[in-house]
This record gives C-alpha cells, structure tokens and sequence, in this order.
C-alpha cells in the first residue's frame, strides 16, 4: 500500500469518525429537542397532579374526619338514648308511687332496680331525695356503702338543678359523667306516675338514676357499630389519648376520644399516585394513554370526595337526607325568599303512636317501620320537595317554589292518608298517626332557627289538639302559647285559693215542669282579670295536669251548696284523665262523707271519649259507681261514634241527648227518627233520657213527644249562681223566657 493509500485510509477514516460524532451530537440535540418539551410537560403535569391530588386527598379525609367526629359522638349519644329510655320507662311508672314515696319498699327496689345493675342494661342505680341523700344505692348486683355524693361529685347537684322540682313535670337528663369508679354515662329523672290522676306527695320529687361504665367492651363495641377503628375513651390526664375532648352536658371536658382515621384520600392518593408515575413514563412514549389514565385518576378521587361529602349528609337507617342536609338547603334559599317565584314551606312530621310500637315490638320492628314511612314519605314527595330525616320517628318537607305553601299542605293531606291505614311490618299489624307542622316563608332573611321553631311549634299544636292532623303556623299560635302558660299559672293560683266557681242549670221533668236536679258547671271567676268560657281552660286544665283537682274542687262545692236541697239531684262532669286515676271512686266517697251527701243524688257524667280511650277502665268504674246508687249517664250523645253496643256494653242510666238533635228536631225527617229511636233503645235498656239544649216552648213539647223524660236548657235557666238558684227553689222563679237558637 502506498503511502497515499495509507494516508487516505487514515484520513477517511477520521473523517468517518468525526462525522459519526457530529452526526451524534446532532441526534443528541434533536433527542434533546423532542425529549425537552416532553420531560417539561411530564415534571409539570407531575407537578401540578400531585398537588392536585394531594389537595383532593385532604378534602377527602377532611369530610371523613367529620364523618368520623359524628360516628363518635353519635356512638356517646346511642349510650346516652338508650339509658334515657330505660329511665323513662322506669321512673315515669305508676308502680313508683306506693313503693317510692308511701313507704319506702326496699325489697320491690332491690328486685326492681337493684339487681338489674348485674345485668348488661347499666351497671349501678341511685335513688336519692331532692337534696342528694342517698334512699337506695346499688352496683353490679350489690349494694353500694358509697353514696350518691361520693360517687358523682360535684356533677350530682348539677343533675339535679337541671331537673324539675314540682311534681307533675317530668324530665329525663343525661350526660357523660367522671364517676368513683371511672368515665360513664349517666341519666336521672324525677320518680313520677304515669298517669296524671295519680299524684305523689307534697314534698318535693325523688330521684332515680342510672349508671353504664364506659368500659374497654362497652367502648370496642361502639367501635364496630359505627365503623371506628380502634376506639378509645380515656380520662383527660392520659398521656396515651391525644383524641378530640368530649363534653358532659354543661360543657366541661370530662375525657378524651379517640380512633385509627381511615384516611381514604391518602389511600386513595397513594393508589392514585404510583398509577400517576407509571402514567407519566407510559407519556414519553404514548401521550394517548396518559390522557385517559389521568382522566380515570380524577374522576375516581372525585368520586370518592363525592360519596364523603354525601356520606356525612344522610340518614343511614332510613335512607334520606339527615338534619344536616336540610339545614344546607333551607339556608341556601331562605335570603331569596319571597311571595312570588321562591315561596319556602317547612313541614314537621311526628309520628303519633310510635313509642308504642317500639315498646311492644322491639326496635327491629321500629326500624323496619322507619324504613317503611320513610319509602312512603320519598314517593308522596317525589319532585316536590326535599324529606329528611331529623332523627328519632321526626320527619321533614322543604318545599321552595311558586305555591310552596299549598303544596306542603297538599303533601300533608297525602301523609295523614298513608298512616292512616295499617303497617304489615315483618309479620306485625302496627297502626300510627301523624301530626304535621308548617310554616312558611315569603320574606328574605328570616333566620333558620325561627323558621324551624315556626314548624315545630305549628306540630306541637296539631299533637295538643287531637294528634293525626296538620296545622300552619301563624302569629295567634306563639300569643296562643303564652297565653296557655298564663293561664295555667293562673289556674293554679285559683285552685290552691278555692276561687274557682260553680254555676247550676237545672233540668226538669218533661210532664209537670218541675225541677228534679241541677247539672254543677266550672266557671272561671269573675274576679279574674280574664274572661274565659269552660271551653278555653278545661281543655288547657287537661293538657297541664290540673283537670282533677279541678274537678274535684267542682264536685266538693256543688255537695255543699246542694246540701240544703235534699230532693234534688245533682250532675258532675269528671274528665276521661280522671277516671284513670286509682283513688277516683275513694275521693268521691271522701268528700261525700265530708258533707254528708247522699251518693245516690249524685249524678256522673261522662262523655264517650271515656269509652273510646280506655274501655276495660270505664266499664269498672261505671259497675263501681253505680254498685254506690251513683247514676251514671252518656253526656253528648248523637255527637260522635257512640253506638247501639255502647249503650248495651256500659249499661248506661241515663243518656243526654245533645243540643244539636234537639235544635234539629223541629226540621222532622231522619233527626226526628233518630230521637225517637234512641229513646226506643234507651227505655229498652231501662235508661232514662234528657234533652239539652231546649230554648222554646215548641223544643220542650217536640223533645216530650218524642219520649223525652227530662228536659235542660236555657227555656228553663241559665246556668246560675248557687244564690239565684236558691232563690228559684225557694219558689221566686222569673217566668222562663224564649231564647232564639
């Protein structure tokens, strides 16, 4: 080879070679080029996704952390319920009375209360007086040498100022207490009857309380009921428990909860995250993917927000909307109310008769009824309005729109015909009712509570005035309200002072005019600053607990201003709440003796809501009665559901025909068949029949054609005072006068 040969070979070869690197170089820039733009849209879109997700993943746990929160505390508040109701069932009881308060029975206590602490229900019971002395205590099954004071501390005089003091008021508290013998829940309440006839001693209520220990089993078991890992309670000196601070009822700390958070956006992120990488290196080479991976990452992590935010806005028996839920939207829309377009309607559902139900089948069958109302309420409403659930057997409509008012009250009308048949619920036929409150708003800015508080006094109304209808709310309800509380407390005063008077109408035989009785009427005094007719105060006399010793304040005047009239029968109206009342027959023998009253001129009067409420307990009283000579008569008939089989069942003395039959009878037709077929029945069943309400000559004639053996009404007086009364006995009558209808 010649040199030239060799010295081109050399030199092509350099060439080659530096051409290779040039050419690398230039790959090295191109790769560059291409690969730079891709690394700065990856490490952005790393970048931003990971904030993105981090920022998804705190939102998440934070709206699991409040679910979590209100896990726990409805976990605390379950306990708490649940002594509630035992306390309820236990110390509003007509059995307390003879045992508690005549003379202390401490064997009926042991069996009743005392050895129940040994079981799971709650570990220790108290009875103490009003000032904390201690009457009965036990734990465990035996009885406790602590006292009431030594186990509950200072916290003891807190239950009992926030107890009632009178005794007919009663009240259930609970809350969270640091006991002797470590962190529990606690519930007390007055020791009161059932029945509002029955009455305890003067001196003030005693107490009954109940005791369940926050214990590591109680607590793990809580843990698993409402999903909470890990659940712990500890005092607030623990160094182990860094958890959020729980509060007993008059808000100060008392222990420490904790759990294992889930932290489902963390996991979720994690998950999210190492797809996100495996996303981002699939990009460098197909960007298509990465697009699609990405856009699955996100909408999985906002499904997940998505079921977090839900989860913490729903009823989880039942299935609707909770208070929270309902509460967001009502304040979405009450600064936009108004008369036109954004009319708001807020409807109050309560479940009359449901306790009842609880009670007699279990809480299995309670809620499986819950579930059922609740499918019922979501299909009444359908796109109309927003139901909830606000907990217990409470249920709501919020309703916004043009006419939101007469559409609540037309889905009120649709929820008293879906309760008002009955439930199959797991094989069990149950029945209830429902009392519904609305109240509407057609101004902007009307705060929630009060709209709220509109509701809920509107239902209170329809529980007070018959329960299983609805009511709207209005301006005379809140003056009504208050009104009712003065006039009970001014009731009160009149019956401690004997200032309640009696007014006597007299009723007459139908042949010869004579007057053969007198019907006792309360009448409020004319004294008072207040004018009220019987048919105001009675009902709220009734409703407060004042009904019986009303009506026995009546019954002891009319055998004292009667007693000078020894031919005359006298008639008493006693109330269906009295007749509940153990000593009934007893207090009407004792204030009979009392005036020497001669029970065989003593007429009782009732009307059929007796027999509708409480048929087995009129029927004893009625034999009671009449086996004393007492007549006993229907008040009201033709007025209501009283039937052929009342009369024949009840075995009645006398029926009193209401005023209505005998107003109508002047029209004949079916009224005047009606009287003269009630007769027929009542002569049949040897009973004696008044008409009321006669107010003419021609009234008086028709009703003594028709069979009418006793007449009363104002063509024969008004009811009077005992002192115009006398006069009129004592043969001074004014001639009767005719009064138009």
């Amino acid at each position: 080879m010649t040199r030239s040969q060799s010295e081109y070979k050399l030199y092509a070869w350099g060439s080659d070679a530096k051409s290779l690197k040039n050419i690398s170089k230039l790959n090295l820039r191109l790769l560059a080029i291409i690969m730079l733009p891709i690394i700065v849209a990856a490490a952005s879109m790393m970048w931003s996704m990971t904030h993105m997700l981090d920022a998804i993943a705190t939102n998440v746990n934070k709206q699991e952390d409040i679910r979590s929160w209100q896990a726990a505390n409805s976990a605390i508040y379950s306990v708490q319920k649940k002594l509630e109701g035992i306390v309820t069932d236990n110390a509003h009881w007509d059995d307390v009375v003879p045992n508690i308060y005549d003379q202390i029975n401490y064997k009926w206590i042991y069996d009743t209360w005392g050895a129940a602490t040994s079981d799971t229900n709650y570990d220790a019971s108290f009875i103490v007086d009003a000032n904390g002395q201690d009457i009965a205590a036990y734990r465990k099954g035996v009885k406790l040498n602590s006292s009431a004071q030594n186990y509950f501390g200072a916290q003891l005089q807190k239950f009992l100022a926030a107890m009632p003091h009178d005794s007919t008021t009663f009240r259930v508290v609970g809350s969270l207490v640091q006991t002797k013998a470590g962190l529990a829940m606690a519930a007390a309440a007055p020791i009161l009857p059932y029945s509002e006839g029955l009455t305890i001693p003067a001196e003030k209520p005693r107490y009954f309380f109940i005791v369940r220990d926050l214990d590591d089993s109680l607590v793990s078991e809580l843990g698993g009921a409402f999903i909470l890992s890990n659940l712990k309670i500890s005092s607030l000196e623990s160094v182990k428990n860094d958890g959020r601070t729980l509060s007993d009822r008059w808000g100060n700390p008392v222990a420490k909860i904790s759990w294992v958070p889930s932290n489902p956006g963390k996991a979720a992120r994690d998950s999210s995250y190492y797809a996100a990488i495996l996303s981002l290196l699939a990009l460098l080479a197909v960007m298509g993917p990465l697009a699609l991976v990405h856009l699955s990452t996100l909408k999985k992590m906002a499904t997940d927000e998505k079921e977090a935010y839900q989860s913490a806005r729903k009823d989880n028996l039942s299935g609707l909307p909770n208070r929270l839920h309902l509460i967001e939207e009502t304040n979405k829309k009450l600064p936009f109310a108004d008369a036109h377009a954004n009319e708001l309607a807020l409807a109050f559902i309560d479940l009359d008769g449901f306790k009842a139900v609880n009670d007699a089948y279990g809480h299995d069958i309670g809620d499986a009824l819950i579930r059922v109302v609740a499918e019922g309420l979501q299909f009444i409403a359908k796109d109309t309005a927003i139901v909830a659930r606000l907990g217990g057997d409470e249920f709501a409509f919020f309703v916004s729109g043009i006419g939101a008012g007469e559409k609540a009250q037309a889905l009120a009308d649709h929820v008293l015909k879906f309760v008002h048949e009955p439930f199959d619920i797991l094989g069990r036929i149950v029945s209830i009712g429902a009392s519904i409150g609305i109240a509407c708003c057609i101004k902007p800015n009307l705060e929630l509570s009060e709209f709220m508080r509109q509701a809920d006094i509107a239902m209170y109304d329809a529980k007070e005035n018959g329960r299983n209808r609805w009511r709207k709310f209005n301006a005379e309800l809140d003056v009504e309200r208050s009104e009712d509380l003065s006039i009970v407390s001014e009731l009160r005063q009149i019956l401690d002072h004997d200032q309640l008077e009696v007014a006597y109408q007299p009723f007459v035989s139908s042949r010869d005019r004579q007057i053969l009785g007198v019907e006792a009427l309360a009448r409020w005094p004319q004294s008072s600053l207040r004018s009220l007719g019987p048919d105001r105060f009675i009902p709220i006399a009734e409703q407060h607990g004042l009904i019986d010793k009303l009506g026995m304040v009546v019954f002891r005047k009319a055998c004292r201003d009667m007693s000078n009239w020894r031919d005359l029968k006298v008639a008493v109206n006693f109330s269906p709440l009295q007749i509940k009342r153990v000593s009934f027959i007893s207090d009407i023998q004792a204030v009979a003796a009392e005036f020497n009253f001669d029970l065989k001129r003593l007429e009782v009067e009732f009307t059929e809501s007796v027999l509708i409420q409480n048929p087995d307990r009129a029927k004893i009283v009625i034999s009671q009665l009449q086996a004393l000579g007492i007549t006993v008569a229907l008040d009201d008939f033709g007025t209501g559901y009283a039937s052929v089989g009342y009369l024949h069942r009840f075995a009645f003395d006398k029926i009193k025909l209401d005023r209505s039959l005998t107003q109508s009878l002047s029209r004949g037709g079916m009224i005047q068949n009606i009287v003269q077929g009630t007769v027929l029945i009542a002569k049949g069943l040897s009973a004696d029949v008044i008409a009321e309400g006669v107010e003419t000559e021609e009234d008086a004639n028709l009703m003594r054609l028709a069979g009418c053996e006793l007449l009363q009404g104002y063509y024969f007086g008004k009811p009077q005072s005992v002192t115009v009364l006398n006069n009129v006995l004592q043969g001074h009558p004014t001639k009767p006068k005719t009064v138009s209808a």
